[in-house]
């Protein structure tokens, strides 16, 4: 069973965002969240030897593509994944991310906003 992320949007100017409030730990391995370019997936691994790995849900004259490799994580560190091509959407417009495991590791989905 997957579990689908609600980004939280940036904020503009300089109220700041606290981004460590925000992470919480995943209800499952595989996370999917609709892409509209502007998404950034925040990864905070608690113990060390897991990974991420962002699908590729495109194909190419029928052949499935080759997912990117799987990112090994160092613990205490916070990931930055995206902003998401399209060309990573699943068939459904979503990005497909996949975690190691669901243990000792938090995530959370910020959308970025126009500054204009």
């Amino acid at each position: 069973m997957s579990q689908t992320l609600t980004p939280t949007q940036d904020v503009r100017d300089g109220p700041g965002l606290d981004v460590t409030a925000l992470l919480a730990t995943p209800t499952s391995t595989t996370l999917l969240f609709a892409n509209s370019g502007r998404e950034r997936l925040y990864v905070l691994p608690g113990a060390g030897a897991e990974t991420v790995t962002v699908d590729i849900g495109v194909t190419v004259l029928g052949q499935s593509v080759t997912n990117f490799s799987a990112v090994t994580l160092t613990s205490g560190h916070l990931y930055q994944f995206g902003p998401f091509d399209t060309a990573v959407d699943q068939p459904s417009g979503q990005v497909q991310v996949v975690l190691s495991t669901t243990t000792a590791i938090q995530v959370a989905l910020l959308q970025g906003v126009g500054t204009a």
